[in-house]
């Protein structure tokens, strides 16, 4: 009798502990971060290039082999030097303005942060949405893309992560990520707690 007791109170509580798993909230998600700092979000509302921008012209990307995306068709495009992620530095970036999706995108090649903190550098590609864009979000708000290569972060594999921001540069969903080409967008999932 005893060890029948002890066997229901085992495996009561492994159940009470897979109910508690499965209603908590993920973790702290281990994806890269970049500040988004407020020079990005005020860029929404006036997607142009400043009196210092350089190369100027149209283009129908932006990017790198392993952060890139293709506009809705031939875009402005020029160069210039702005501090995208509040640190103070004026890093070289790339702008498109894609008028017709109403998305200004930026590419760099610059520093990020992994989730332990430690600093890594890689291709940033970033989407800021400016007024009346076709997904309907908030103007300032946006996405970045960091393609992480094997052994940065952690990561075993090459990949690209990355986060949605809310109008204010904080990030509301971060995980894997994929750039869109037939919108422009971005897919993120989020990863699932080992054990789910």
């Amino acid at each position: 009798m005893r060890k029948e007791a002890m066997m229901t109170a085992l495996l009561g509580a492994g159940l009470v502990m897979a109910v508690s798993a499965a209603q908590a909230p993920p973790g702290p998600i281990t994806t890269p971060n970049v500040q988004v700092a407020p020079t990005v979000t005020a860029m929404a509302a006036n997607p142009a290039p400043s009196p210092t921008a350089k190369n100027q012209g149209t283009r129908t990307s932006i990017g790198s082999p392993a952060a890139s995306v293709k506009a809705s068709g031939p875009s402005g495009y020029w160069t210039d030097m702005v501090d995208v992620d509040g640190d103070g530095v004026e890093e070289d970036n790339q702008f498109l303005f894609d008028k017709k999706r109403g998305i200004l995108y930026t590419y760099r090649n610059d520093n990020y942060s992994c989730a332990d903190g430690t600093a890594q550098r890689g291709d940033v590609l970033m989407g800021i949405y400016v007024q009346g864009n076709t997904a309907g979000q908030p103007q300032g708000s946006g996405w970045f893309v960091v393609a992480v290569n094997a052994g940065q972060c952690g990561e075993k594999k090459a990949g690209l992560f990355g986060c949605r921001f809310d109008a204010s540069g904080k990030p509301t969903t971060c995980g894997t990520a994929k750039v869109k080409e037939e919108s422009g967008e971005v897919d993120v999932s989020i990863p699932k707690k080992q054990g789910q």
